[in-house]
């Protein structure tokens, strides 16, 4: 299976993206208008992503994960003015880009790199008709762009009701034109890296329609970092590219690092790793055997953020994490933290409550839903990302459970009522609850407890292993037409009966502390 790794000079990347603006500009795509894009990790990613953004409008990043409706409803929803699509990715793209003006939809052809991220073979899908080759783009000037601005990120994360919801983050014209998730991500790297490395080489590994090595990628670039970009994450071909490169600085997820520490000694000790002076983690929990086990290997050069797409950010040093395991750290400057009770009022230390963040000035809202914006407000000008947590007496925050349904798997939010949706309309199935059950590797996976329609039926499947397994695969091959593979569940448990609450209220987590039971935490 190919794993391309593109080497992107700092200067490059800039030169690519005034390119891109200048292709907007021409294309008569107005300053605040909007530009969505569908891409694995390639030069022409950065280009897109940093020449809209930089021109002043508004950037939208599509999951390649996604279905071929979500990607049309989000392109639809940000009211997408032009478009980026790899080739690759053409069947996700077709139909959602139909009602954009030709001059503005934009193809890279990569098909000749082999097989997706995911391991489908890309050489054979159909190219894109209708679309501008990006050698269009490429023709065009490099030198500086005359008028930045700063634009909008709006990127996308799950929502309850299973469509994406657009997270807006609207910011103010200025110059230099870095977004807010590039100062973001700048500012950390900015306060961790040693001074000799803060222009050095960035590694990329995740992918960048997610918030969290988006923000650490541009603020890379910000800071003047040549940037190496895999386009799929696999743990000997990263330490490889880390000493090929000599990256200094790279963004993880707890999954990566639970992947790196499974692979033989051996392994391990082949690669210099010494170059890499900074090691962003963050977008799920990791247990602290995990990260334990990473600080020995690699030194104290992990960093670890808690935050989310909306905003919000808390972060720890190594040497701070092994004085206080388990934590995730103190707010970074300039943002207040609280630990709040259901009527709002703030809780003393080591008073379980919701953690809440401080709105600043440039409060997040979700794109046409004022009442999802409403409900994640709490107190006195403060938002939740939905976890319960507490502080020490030092200030340090340390995550307990999970109010909301959301379950994270490798960095990757699912909501369960998406997922019942599909399992629900079964015709066999009379109740379905989907919950994070522990992974080792994922952090969480996606499992559904069914009930059966039939009471004959749950009988058969309580009393026969053959039965259950076939009726567990129609069900996961019933979600495998309508969800994106993460969405799918690893696994099917059968009850007689759900348990609900007197009003009928599905008892979700009566049934995830099935799974739960003698861990520490629960998230």
């Amino acid at each position: 299976m190919s794993n391309p790794i593109h080497f992107l000079r700092n200067a490059d990347a800039i030169a690519s993206a005034a390119r891109f603006a200048r292709a907007l500009d021409q294309a008569g795509v107005p300053t605040r208008g909007a530009v969505a894009i569908l891409m694995a990790n390639t030069p022409e990613y950065i280009a897109a992503y940093r020449g809209a953004t930089w021109s002043g409008r508004r950037l939208t990043p599509c999951s390649t994960r996604w279905t071929a409706d979500d990607v049309a409803y989000v392109v639809g929803n940000c009211e997408a003015d032009a478009v980026v699509v790899d080739a690759r990715y053409a069947e996700l793209a077709r139909e959602a880009t139909r009602s954009i003006d030709p001059a503005r939809r934009f193809v890279v052809d990569r098909r000749g790199d082999g097989d997706l991220p995911d391991g489908s073979s890309a050489a054979a899908r159909p190219a894109l008709e209708g679309f501008r080759p990006w050698s269009e783009v490429e023709a065009l000037s490099g030198a500086p762009y005359e008028k930045p601005l700063c634009g909008e990120n709006m990127l996308y994360t799950s929502g309850t009701t299973g469509r994406p919801k657009g997270v807006l983050r609207r910011n103010t014209p200025a110059g230099p034109p870095p977004t807010i998730t590039a100062q973001s991500g700048a500012a950390m790297m900015t306060a961790f890296l040693p001074e000799g490395a803060r222009d050095g080489i960035h590694l990329v590994s995740s992918p960048l329609y997610h918030s969290g090595p988006n923000a650490y990628c541009d603020g890379a670039l910000l800071l003047g970092a040549d940037l190496v970009l895999m386009e799929r994450f696999e743990p000997e071909a990263f330490l490889e590219a880390v000493e090929r490169h000599r990256a200094t600085s790279t963004f993880l997820v707890p999954t990566h690092f639970v992947r790196l520490l499974r692979l033989p000694p051996e392994v391990r000790r082949r690669y210099d790793l010494s170059s890499l002076s900074l090691v962003c983690h963050g977008s799920a929990p990791v247990s602290i055997e995990v990260k334990r086990a990473m600080i020995d290997w690699w030194g104290p050069i992990l960093y670890e953020f808690y935050g989310g797409t909306e905003g919000g950010g808390v972060q720890i040093s190594s040497q701070e994490w092994l004085a206080k395991p388990g934590s995730v750290g103190r707010p970074r400057p300039g943002l207040e933290l609280a630990i709040l009770d259901d009527a709002g009022e703030p809780l003393p230390p080591r008073a379980e409550g919701r953690v809440c963040f401080k709105l600043d000035a440039t409060p997040f809202e979700y794109k046409g839903d004022p009442e999802k914006t409403q409900e994640s407000r709490h107190g006195d000008g403060y938002f939740s990302l939905g976890d319960v947590g507490f502080v020490d007496e030092d200030g340090y925050l340390f995550l307990c459970d999970r109010r909301s349904d959301v379950i994270i798997s490798g960095g990757v939010n699912l909501y369960p009522a998406k997922i019942e949706s599909v399992i629900l309309g079964l015709p066999f199935v009379a109740d379905c609850c989907v919950v994070g059950v522990p992974n080792d590797e994922w952090g969480e996976e996606v499992r559904a407890v069914v009930q059966l329609q039939d009471p004959a039926a749950s009988e058969a499947v309580r009393g026969d292993a053959d039965e259950r397994a076939r009726v567990a695969l129609a069900i996961r091959s019933a979600c495998r037409e309508k969800l994106s593979g993460p969405e799918v569940p690893r696994g099917v448990d059968f009850d007689d009966a759900l348990p609900r609450t007197e009003t009928g209220k599905l008892a979700r987590r009566t049934i995830r502390e099935r799974y739960w039971q003698g861990r520490t935490r629960r998230i």
